[in-house]
């Protein structure tokens, strides 16, 4: 080779690596300032976070896996763990119902009395698949039954049968059709719908659907399949004297059950932001079932938590506008977010309930972690 194409070439070369030795130099800073915005969350104080699992991808690349805190006491969070991830189950309830559409198995114009007899006095089943999956049905969420956790705390190691979690469904909030209002009970119903068409359980469909051809290995249902270790201690103060216990011996049968298709999902923070990904950036589902999931149906007028299409919340982030939801369960609390313009996807994970300072900790926490990614990239 002639001198001066060796010189082109290794140019090229020397060029290449400097880029790549450049963006790995970048990513570590950037990586250095979001650490400490965790650790800064991180603590058992009434304002603080037990455990923190966070990842970050950029166009489905992971460019920033960080975690903090405790899972059990003096046992480091590790990001392998999964964590109960209450709501944003019903992202995969959602695009599941949507990949049965595209499959011809059913209609969003179904109404819940083509697929189910749920005996039920407080639901009507001329409410459509489309009401269930925008919340537009008036449907009282069964959580909020007085006897549900008696029932659940009674017997630990049995499952709470679908046929009983209907019954927990109290007299109707509205009409069908009226106004969005969100419901546990409506994602309870449309898991029903999914194994009535398909006569399989949500798990299986689930799996076959989109965890097993997306290689999303560390997603998991509970109630229908074991969920391996590491799993991050679930914490909670259930007595209210303001000192959180671990719980994680109260997550059996019961537990999982109960949850089912509104909030039953376990999964690790970096098969949660690649969920994000394929659901609302890649093909999840076709371009015409995302264009229906990311339509607004309702707005709230709240300068974060702007709207709700199909299972989805449209909210504010970092002056981004960005699509996803937000769950939280016994011990649990989450949050996945996507960002179409700048194919930001983030899933935070932390292992604690409140009834006050959890929610805002992690909407805190997701908005400070963004604001320096989208000011960083």
């Amino acid at each position: 080779m002639k001198p001066y194409l060796l010189f082109l070439v290794g140019l090229l070369v020397f060029s290449s690596c400097s880029k790549e030795e450049d963006l790995d130099s970048i990513d570590e800073m950037i990586e250095g300032r979001l650490q400490a915005i965790i650790d800064s969350k991180i603590g058992r104080d009434l304002d603080k976070l037990v455990g923190v699992s966070v990842s970050i991808r950029i166009d489905g690349v992971e460019r920033w896996a960080l975690v903090g805190g405790e899972s059990e006491a003096q046992m480091p969070i590790s990001s392998d763990m999964k964590f109960g991830v209450g709501s944003i189950t019903k992202t995969a309830v959602a695009a599941t119902i949507l990949k049965l559409e595209e499959e011809g198995l059913l209609t969003l114009e179904d109404n819940i009395g083509n697929w189910l007899t749920l005996n039920s006095p407080n639901v009507d089943e001329s409410i459509t698949i489309f009401q269930l999956l925008a919340h537009f049905t008036g449907v009282k969420g069964y959580f909020q039954h007085p006897d549900i956790w008696t029932s659940v705390e009674a017997d630990l190691n049995s499952p709470i049968s679908k046929e009983q979690l209907v019954n927990f469904i109290g007299a109707p909030i509205n009409e069908p059709g009226v106004t969005h209002e969100y419901s546990n009970s409506n994602y309870l119903i449309l898991a029903l719908i999914v194994e009535a068409a398909t006569n399989k359980t949500l798990g299986e469909v689930m799996r076959e659907k989109f965890w097993n051809p997306l290689n999303l290995n560390d997603i998991y249902f509970g109630a229908n399949e074991q969920i391996p270790a590491p799993i991050a201690a679930a914490w909670r103060d259930g007595d209210g004297d303001g000192i959180l216990e671990d719980i994680s011996s109260e997550y059996r049968s019961a537990y999982y059950s109960v949850f089912y298709g509104p909030a039953g999902m376990f999964s690790t923070a970096s098969d949660l932001s690649m969920w994000a990904y394929h659901l609302y950036g890649v093909n999840a589902l076709t371009a015409a079932s995302k264009l229906k999931m990311q339509t607004s149906y309702f707005d709230y007028g709240h300068a974060t938590f702007l709207g709700y299409g199909l299972g989805v919340r449209k909210n504010a982030y970092a002056g981004r506008t960005m699509w996803g939801h937000t769950g939280g369960v016994r011990g649990y609390g989450s949050h996945m977010f996507y960002d179409p313009i700048s194919k930001v996807s983030i899933a935070i994970l932390n292992n604690q309930s409140r009834s006050t300072n959890g929610p805002t900790l992690r909407h805190e926490l997701a908005e400070e972690l963004l604001t320096e990614v989208f000011s960083s990239i």
